[in-house]
């Protein structure tokens, strides 16, 4: 092979390698499973499979308590039968579907703040951000935020619960205990 040869070869094996790399990062990029903290910082959602589609489900609450002390429960649901569920694990994000345009769409957001769902869409924009879409009727109506992917699993609401029922939890808690059990690997 001569000089010329070697050096496309090297050209082709460097531009593969990147295309490679690349291709690895877009799709880490485009996933939207893990847990995501909203702007606010007030909840943090799993997000994860549910068939083939994407749900999400309350995995912790900055302020975790209702009205009454106790754990928040979806007292503004209109649905009474359905005011009793407690928010902390409580399914909020159903049928995301992965759409032509790389987001995802054709979703339910359920708000318990408001106690009303909306149709919904999130794009990932990196690996540590989302855009988070939720409308009514048309999304030219909705409104958006970028949520931040949270590098670890945050306290489960059990061990929230635990919290609060020992006295432990305070409502001005801006971080979860120092070490709680990483994200297991996939």
């Amino acid at each position: 092979m001569n000089r010329h040869m070697r050096a496309v070869a090297r050209w082709l094996a460097g531009a593969a390698a990147a295309v490679c790399i690349s291709a690895r990062g877009a799709a880490a990029g485009e996933g939207l499973d893990g847990y995501w903290m909203d702007s606010d910082g007030e909840v943090i959602l799993q997000f994860g499979p549910c068939g083939q589609e994407r749900c999400g489900r309350v995995a912790w609450l900055r302020k975790p308590r209702g009205p009454d002390g106790g754990p928040l429960r979806d007292f503004r649901n209109p649905d009474t039968a359905l005011q009793t569920r407690f928010v902390c694990g409580l399914p909020v994000v159903t049928g995301f579907k992965k759409q032509a345009d790389g987001t995802w769409g054709d979703g339910t957001v359920y708000v318990p703040d408001h106690g009303m769902s909306f149709s919904g869409y999130a794009e990932v924009l990196g690996p540590t951000k989302v855009k988070v879409t939720g409308y009514v009727l048309i999304s030219l109506f909705g409104s958006s935020e970028v949520w931040t992917r949270v590098p670890r699993r945050p306290p489960s609401c059990e061990e929230q619960a635990k919290m609060i029922a020992t006295g432990k939890w305070s409502e001005d808690t801006t971080r979860w205990p120092a070490a709680p059990p990483p994200v297991a690997a996939r």
